[in-house]
């Protein structure tokens, strides 16, 4: 058994099921939400003052890098660009 497929097994459905039934219900596959969730949360450190490495690991990133590489990728910007007057809503 992978450990991919423990959450479906504990809710007695298959990997590939839950993965759909998941997706229907929020618009975006299980990985892709997760790293946003993930890019909110070290966003909204940054806003509220925390330094990059703090944010980074407070969002589960590695570190300060791993976390300005996928801003980039995904935002085109440095986190420190995009929190500049940002205010993220709960």
């Amino acid at each position: 058994m992978e450990s991919s497929d423990r959450p479906a097994l504990a809710v007695h459905l298959s990997g590939g099921r839950l993965s759909h039934l998941f997706t229907g219900e929020l618009g975006l596959p299980f990985r892709p939400y997760v790293l946003r969730t993930r890019l909110r949360a070290a966003m909204s450190s940054l806003a509220d003052g925390a330094l990059l490495t703090e944010a980074a690991h407070t969002a589960g990133f590695a570190d300060s890098a791993h976390l300005t590489r996928v801003v980039r990728r995904m935002m085109g910007q440095a986190p420190s660009t995009l929190t500049t007057g940002v205010r993220w809503v709960p």
